[in-house]
């Protein structure tokens, strides 16, 4: 950025990393080989083997500076992430974004943010994004989850639910189909530590003591997302049926 005039700023995946916003490893890794920076318009954009060049309509109040560069704020990082990710990613995106324990963005900044560019690339993305999107998600994982099943026909699974047994909490759940009493729990890597392992296991036998029925997805399972969708309304149609 030192090396760049001095109106230019970082704009797309390279102003979602310095952001902080989740995004899949092979364009985070891309924005730091090949960063995407922009200059207002009407200024040529810079050119460059190893940089993406914009030139892009924008307000001063539309640029902030982070770690010391010049990036695009949130919301206006959200609307051009939008045309580089594919919803589920993209859900992710807007849930962090919107999260309840560290909001950036409010749903209603971000519907603004879509509404004075409603037809620019990435505009149906957005659109079901701000439809999709929950404050509650914790996790990327966990909103590409929820997004896979609605966009499968399954109902939307309530986040990051309490379950008490009496006044006492017994856990904290990922995703709860509170009729059917199923739970789904996302598990990354660091479920495979012995301590934590063991931790689960006392967690989920409480769980099923309830009555509560339990199934855990992984990394893996994202490999295959019609055998995913299908093992969840499986269980889904035998808790109804039972």
């Amino acid at each position: 950025m030192r090396a760049l005039p001095s109106q230019a700023f970082a704009c797309g995946p390279t102003a979602g990393v310095v952001l902080g916003v989740p995004l899949p490893v092979a364009l985070q890794n891309d924005a730091f080989e090949r960063p995407t920076i922009a200059v207002p318009y009407p200024n040529n954009r810079i050119r460059g083997r190893r940089v993406r060049g914009r030139s892009l309509q924008i307000a001063d109040d539309e640029v902030l500076t982070r770690r010391r560069i010049r990036v695009t704020r949130p919301s206006r990082t959200w609307r051009d992430l939008s045309a580089e990710l594919d919803l589920p990613a993209f859900v992710a995106v807007t849930d962090f974004l919107i999260a309840r324990n560290r909001r950036r963005c409010t749903i209603d900044q971000l519907t603004a943010e879509h509404t004075r560019a409603p037809r620019s690339p990435g505009a149906g993305t957005r659109r079901r994004a701000l439809e999709l999107c929950s404050e509650r998600s914790e996790s990327p994982r966990e909103s590409e989850l929820r997004c896979v099943l609605e966009l499968a026909g399954l109902p939307r699974p309530e986040c990051n639910v309490e379950i008490h047994d009496g006044t006492r909490l017994v856990a904290r759940v990922d995703m709860l189909y509170r009729a059917q009493k199923l739970i789904i729990e996302y598990y990354g890597d660091y479920h495979r530590d012995p301590d934590q392992w063991s931790r689960d296991e006392m967690r989920r036998a409480e769980l099923e003591s309830l009555g509560y029925r339990f199934t855990v997805v992984t990394r893996r399972d994202f490999d295959d997302l019609p055998a995913l969708t299908a093992r969840i309304r499986r269980l889904l149609s035998v808790s109804t049926a039972s």
